[in-house]
Formats: C-alpha cells, structure tokens, sequence
C-alpha cells in the first residue's frame, strides 16, 4: 500500500527498435542505469511511414519503458543515444495513476 503523500503517477515511453537485439539490450541498459523499473517487449510490428520523400514499411520491434516521472526524459534522452535510427520514434505518453503499490515499486526501482 502507498504511503499517505506518494504520488500514483508513472511514465510511459514507447519507442521501436529496428531488431530484437536491439531493444532487448536497450532494455538491460536502462534497467542497469536505473533509468527505467521495467521495460515490455512487444512482438514485431510493420510499421509504414514517409522517409526522405519515399513510403517505407519495415519491421520494428515496439517496446514499452516504465519509470517514475522524474527520470522520463533522462531515460528518453538515453534510448535516443543508444539507438541506431538518426530520428528514432520516442514518444513519452504521458504520465499515468498506477496502482499505489505499483507506482511506489517504480519510484524505488528508479531511486
């Protein structure tokens, strides 16, 4: 249960990684750092974009970050220097109530 006075709020980062490989070691980075509590890896995805004036459609691997609030754009700006893509699609969705108990693991994994 969380303490009277602890904040409920996470944040989500999305982002999408070219292989597998990739946003799996992203992953155990962020979580060796401590910028992040948790991280889910979601099957392959056909993602369709414009890239220098053509229409693409390739295989990325989506993956879901969580941490606390006040480490979201440390670990934003880590996944950006870690990944190979020259603008690689980050999207912090926002920040969101979690379960107390929840959001309290978040806080301290990310302490």
């Amino acid at each position: 249960m969380a303490h009277k006075g602890t904040s409920t709020e996470i944040a989500l980062i999305y982002a999408v990684f070219p292989t597998a490989g990739e946003g799996h070691d992203v992953c155990r980075k962020l979580l060796s750092e401590r910028l992040i509590a948790c991280a889910n890896r979601f099957p392959m995805v056909i993602s369709h974009f414009r890239w220098e004036g053509e229409i693409e459609a390739k295989e990325e691997h989506p993956v879901l970050f969580k941490t606390s609030p006040q480490k979201a754009e440390a670990a934003m700006q880590r996944i950006a220097a870690l990944h190979r893509y020259k603008v690689p699609a980050i999207v912090r969705l926002s920040h969101e109530t979690a379960l107390p108990a929840y959001a309290e693991w978040v806080a301290a994994e990310t302490a």
